[in-house]
């Protein structure tokens, strides 16, 4: 009987022990404080994980990064995916099976621990890899890691807001926030929290590098929520800077992401040099708010005007936890760094006019 021998292959990187906590501490000392959790089912081929006694089959990731013996049945048990993949492979006679696996690398540096898993039942999970571990788990369908991964993915991004809506050190980072929040494979629940996130932490992700990479309907809903935690102003500034940088050209996008828009919010000094710039001239139905917030700011303490002045546009976002500003305000007293910002700025920062 001829033997199986694997194909001559190039030196594999070593992986990490998926058996061990990521930080390298005694399992007993690994907990949710230090980002990593195990967990661990009733099924276990744990003694196989990557031994080559009794392996049908080789999986090559990413060009050899990493090697692993493997046993169809077991791949094929656990996940249906892997079990086309597996039978729909190439066979060359006298020679073991590779199955070549190409991933981001992301997902490549915790093939791994997903690999562990479907041997063992048991995964350590971590907020530095738990997405990466969520997405292996959801492409090749193994729906109890998915579970694992979304529960405590849903964990970690309710214990990264603190009472004040501001991140903790427990949480995902706002960047990572946004990407859960965009990302289509995400659960309803977590796409529903993540948002959430966003409205609470806006004025951080206005001012990081993703915001002008977020989509067009990440930027308008985040815009029109009545959660989204930030002043009126910087939500203007962001909304008109997004647009310039994404070179947004249709006008029904700019109008339904202006049109969200609450004017009568802004302080007189700014709807003074919007009205005067005539900024939303190619917008009548934006320059139309700008010319109500502008009366709404002369009128709204005669008793008369009170019905005048009804609808979203007026009320507060009730993720903003400061006051309103004093009708008797001065416009000197209102020209806030954004305010300033925004004034020198807005001409340069809003989009061209579509044709």
């Amino acid at each position: 009987m001829k033997r199986f021998s694997a194909p001559p292959l190039s030196t594999p990187t070593q992986y990490p022990d998926p058996s061990k906590p990521p930080t390298g501490e005694a399992e007993d000392e690994a907990s949710l404080s230090d980002g990593s959790k195990k967990v661990k089912t009733a099924q276990s081929f744990e003694s196989l994980f990557d031994n080559e006694t009794l392996s049908d089959v080789v999986l090559n990731v990413n060009n050899s990064q990493f090697i692993f013996h493997a046993h169809k049945m077991i791949l094929g048990m656990k996940s249906d995916v892997l079990a086309t993949l597996l039978n729909n492979m190439a066979i060359v006679e006298g020679q073991k099976p590779v199955l070549f696996i190409q991933e981001p690398q992301e997902c490549c540096l915790v093939f791994s621990r997903f690999l562990y898993f479907i041997y063992s039942g048991a995964v350590w999970l971590h907020r530095d890899y738990v997405i990466p571990l969520y997405k292996l788990a959801e492409k090749y369908a193994v729906r109890s890691l998915s579970s694992h991964c979304e529960s405590y993915i849903h964990q970690l991004l309710q214990n990264g807001v603190g009472a004040n809506g501001e991140s903790t050190r427990a949480g995902f980072a706002v960047e990572t926030v946004c990407d859960l929040c965009e990302n289509n494979t995400s659960s309803e629940e977590i796409h529903n929290i993540s948002y959430s996130i966003l409205c609470s932490r806006f004025k951080e992700l206005a001012r990081s590098e993703r915001w002008i990479q977020c989509s067009w309907e990440i930027v308008r809903d985040l815009i029109k929520s009545d959660e989204c935690n930030s002043e009126e102003n910087l939500i203007l500034t962001a909304a008109t800077d997004w647009m310039k940088k994404n070179n947004l050209h249709s006008k029904c996008q700019i109008e339904d992401i202006l049109s969200n828009i609450r004017y009568p919010l802004l302080n007189r000094r700014v709807l003074y040099h919007l009205q005067k710039n005539s900024a939303f001239k190619n917008f009548p139905c934006v320059q139309d708010l700008v010319n109500t917030a502008i009366k709404y700011h002369a009128f709204k303490d005669i008793p008369e005007a009170k019905d005048d002045f009804t609808g979203v546009q007026f009320q507060r976002r009730s993720g903003r936890q400061t006051s309103s500003i004093p009708a008797s305000a001065t416009a000197s007293s209102l020209a806030s760094e954004t305010d300033c910002n925004l004034v020198q700025t807005y001409g340069q920062a809003f989009p061209p006019a579509p044709q």
